[in-house]
């Protein structure tokens, strides 16, 4: 049963992925998601259904446009793939046996589609639209509820007041961080990110997601600085990392806080 789920969780990621990709590259050139059918980028050739199955096309066709035989970007796979394992992921993490832990598990879900999209068009053109970021606060906002919720009991005000308290800290030190280097380390977006950590992560969870944020920050930068794919002058996106770490501390944020704390 749970692997029969778990592909089914796959199988949504890999959709919504798909959709994820178009909806951001249609964004950053002002075109609604709702309006009209996808098109080759290259001849602009209006795609067919079977043409627009998420991974499965892409390797039918070989990684070529059916028309104009020229190369579809990998990005196209790659998100795909990557969604269908984090959505399979969110649901072996959580394994809800309860309705609150089945809403738990659905919020994570729709937080995932605003930060996927997110992390997309801030890695193409470094940029975080409010489109993406401001939905994901108020998705975190229900998940600091909704994990706050002991049944029989309601809401239990400590739990939300530490989330609310984490949120603060959090989004304090990157409005410093902002105006305080005027806007060159980070963004106005990485800001709006920043709440949605200090809403949807747990202490140790949200303390693991912050160093591991700064770690693969650092370790990918120095490589294309290396490889000379970037200058120390070029911008280099930030939201990404942030997103990355923020499922690092989300999956493996506990466990690494008590490996850390048995060390001392």
């Amino acid at each position: 049963m749970i692997i029969t789920i778990t592909l089914m969780f796959g199988l949504i990621g890999v959709v919504m992925g798909s959709f994820c990709n178009a909806w951001a590259i249609r964004l950053l050139k002002g075109e609604s998601i709702a309006k009209g059918r996808s098109k080759c980028p290259k001849c602009h050739h209006q795609l067919a259904w079977y043409d627009n199955v998420p991974l499965l096309s892409y390797i039918i066709l070989w990684g070529k446009c059916r028309y104009c035989k020229k190369p579809i970007s990998a990005q196209y796979p790659i998100v795909e793939l990557a969604s269908g394992l984090l959505f399979a992921g969110l649901y072996l993490h959580f394994l809800p046996t309860t309705t609150q832990g089945w809403v738990i598990l659905v919020l994570w879900c729709l937080l995932s589609v605003f930060l996927i999209a997110s992390f997309v068009t801030d890695w193409i053109e470094l940029v975080l639209p409010d489109n993406y970021t401001v939905p994901a606060i108020i998705v975190s906002l229900l998940i600091a509820l909704a994990v706050s919720f002991i049944p029989g009991q309601g809401i239990v005000w400590s739990i939300l007041l530490q989330r609310i308290i984490q949120l603060g800290i959090f989004v304090g030190i990157y409005c410093a961080l902002y105006y305080g280097s005027k806007g060159k380390l980070i963004g106005d977006g990485d800001i709006r990110l920043a709440a949605v950590l200090g809403l949807a992560l747990a202490l140790p969870q949200l303390l693991v997601a912050v160093f591991a944020t700064y770690v693969i920050g650092a370790a990918i930068g120095s490589f294309c600085i290396l490889t000379k794919l970037k200058t120390r002058k070029d911008v280099i996106a930030f939201g990404p990392f942030l997103i990355i770490g923020l499922y690092i501390g989300l999956f493996w944020g506990e466990q690494i806080a008590r490996w850390y704390q048995h060390l001392f």
